[in-house]
């Protein structure tokens, strides 16, 4: 049966016939044939062969109606194929050899390139940070226009922007060179704060802020247990001692000037009283100037870091320890501020200043004292002894010099008999010698006998006048000294005055010789001139003069105080040699 023949014995020699049995049209045909039926089977050799013969009349006939296409379509094929031939001839030249020329060519333009490149890169990256890079720039610049203007918080800002910049990684070389040039900018402004320290005239808001913002810039670091804020004090003190001694040196170059001699800086020359006044007018504003200098330091002071201590530490909550205020250097710098600067030009210049001159800078004094004492610095306790001291002297060289004007009297009138110039001369023939009450008078009036010896008079009006300036700036401490030097003066006085009147009070008596009437009355008239003078001076004067002292200035008894030996001595003699 042909049905049970297997389809690869049927088709083994049609697979043979196919020029390409293995294409996919040719085993499509095979599948096609395996489901055809044997008559169709059978039949289809017959229907290929008719098939073929009506292609091949049909490609004849084609060939022939259609042949001048198939010239010309041969000619283009010929064209064409000539084309590939010289397209594939030409793309195997391009790729073997243009485009590695190409390559090289591309790779030597990159090379050449790659600087330029890199160089508009960053043209380019300036460009795009123009605005940015100004700002860093004009950084240093705008530190120095705030500080020159005192904008100091302003500046600090931007020198901490300018240092957080340059701490970032991968900062640019350009930040360093920035932060030198605000290091430097830094460095000026604390060379200016510093500088404001030194500033005359600068009151607490300015040196306030100048403190703070040092203390911001942390200007000074703790060195050998000294804490940056006991530094900073110190820096403090050292400018405004700087500006203090600026105010006074002046001053007291023109009171050293009046008071000591070209080359002499030990000695004290005698001043006129012009140069006294004008002595007594520096020292004035010395002092006023002192106390205004020295008054703003030390509030300044209290203020800018013992109150500001004061405070931080009471709004301050947290654990850190604070460091200590400075409160030592206060009670120090004002102990050396007085007994440098005050004391020793009182000490030197009061004493030389008259009496009348020294009440009101003596109140001026007070009241500095006074002032200070309000801030804890009164010093009227070692002012007294300066004050005491400059009394005394003063008092002492007005009784010296009344004294001397007294011998220089006494000395230019010994050649004189004592009638003409000791007693009013309508009393020559009955000296007043009545001594009676004397020291019962007001202790201020002087015995009226007094008005009848001119030159006791005038020396007890000297006296009274020294006694009146005293009742101004009487230092009760000083009265037993002064009480001494009166002593002393009245005893040198009245050793003079007995030596001038020696000669007169003895009569003398030639003993077997006529005496001439006439000369002997002139002896004895002008030995009871001498005498009553005497009298009155030591038994009248002395009393009363020690009495204006004691009782009319200090109220003191006279017999509290009693008078010197060398008074009592020159007194004894004076009563010896009128008993003789």
């Amino acid at each position: 049966m042909v049905d049970d023949v297997p389809v690869e014995i049927l088709a083994d020699p049609l697979v043979d016939i196919l020029p390409n049995p293995s294409s996919p049209s040719s085993q499509a045909y095979l599948n096609y044939l395996t489901t055809l039926p044997l008559t169709t089977l059978l039949s289809e050799p017959s229907t290929l062969q008719t098939q073929a013969h009506h292609l091949t009349s049909s490609l004849t006939s084609l060939t022939h109606t259609s042949y001048p296409a198939f010239l010309e379509l041969h000619s283009t094929t010929t064209a064409l194929t000539d084309s590939l031939d010289s397209l594939s001839k030409s793309l195997e030249a391009l790729l073997s050899t243009s485009l590695p020329a190409l390559e090289e060519s591309a790779t030597t333009w990159g090379t050449r390139t790659d600087t330029i490149l890199h160089q508009r890169n960053k043209a380019r990256v300036v460009l795009d940070q123009h605005e940015k890079l100004k700002d860093l720039l004009d950084i240093p610049l705008l530190i120095d226009t705030c500080v020159r203007n005192g904008y100091f918080s302003e500046a600090l800002s931007l020198a901490n922007h300018a240092t957080l910049l340059s701490l970032g990684q991968n900062a640019p070389p350009i930040l360093a060179s920035i932060q030198a040039e605000v290091q430097h900018s830094t460095t000026q402004m604390l060379s200016s704060l510093l500088a404001t320290l030194h500033e005359p005239n600068r009151k607490l808001p300015t040196l306030w802020k100048a403190v703070n913002f040092l203390r911001k810039m942390k200007a000074f670091e703790e060195a050998d247990g000294i804490s940056s804020e006991e530094q900073l004090a110190l820096a403090f003190l050292s400018g405004r001692l700087v500006c203090l001694k600026g105010t006074l040196d002046p001053m007291s170059r023109d009171i050293h000037r009046l008071t000591t001699p070209s080359g002499d800086n030990n000695g004290y020359r005698k001043m006129s009283d012009r140069e006294k006044e004008d002595v007594a007018r520096y020292l004035k504003k010395y002092i006023d100037a002192w106390r205004e200098g020295v008054y703003d330091i030390v509030t300044q002071y209290s203020t800018i870091f013992l109150e500001q201590q004061t405070s931080i530490s009471a709004a301050n909550s947290s654990p850190l320890p604070l460091s200590e205020p400075p409160t030592a250097f206060l009670p120090l710098l004002a102990t050396s501020l007085i007994s440098s600067n005050l004391l020793p030009l009182l000490q030197s210049t009061l004493p030389l200043l008259p009496l009348s001159l020294l009440p009101p800078l003596v109140t001026q004094l007070t009241y500095c004292a006074a002032a200070f004492a309000r801030v804890g610095l009164d010093f009227r306790g070692v002012l007294s002894g300066i004050v005491e001291q400059a009394v005394l002297d003063s008092v002492s060289s007005d009784l010296r010099n009344v004294g001397e004007a007294w011998v220089k009297t006494i000395s230019s009138k010994r050649k004189h008999r004592p009638s003409e110039w000791l007693l009013v001369p309508s009393l020559v023939d009955s000296p007043p010698t009545t001594l009676t009450h004397v020291t019962r008078g007001p202790a201020h009036i002087p015995p009226q006998v007094l008005t009848s010896y001119p030159p006791l008079a005038a020396h007890t009006n000297s006296l009274l006048g020294v006694f009146n300036s005293l009742r101004l700036l009487a230092p009760v401490a000083i009265v037993q000294d002064l009480a001494k030097v009166l002593d002393d003066v009245l005893a040198e006085d009245g050793e003079v005055l007995i030596e001038c009147l020696r000669e007169w009070i003895k009569v003398s008596v030639t003993n077997g010789d006529t005496v001439d009437e006439n000369k002997e009355g002139e002896k004895q008239k002008e030995s009871k001139v001498s005498k009553a003078t005497g009298d009155i001076y030591f038994y009248a004067f002395v009393p009363f003069v020690r009495r204006g002292l004691l009782e009319g200035v200090y109220g003191t008894k006279e017999q509290e105080i009693e008078d010197t030996e060398r008074l009592g001595l020159v007194i004894t003699k004076w009563g010896g040699l009128t008993v003789e």
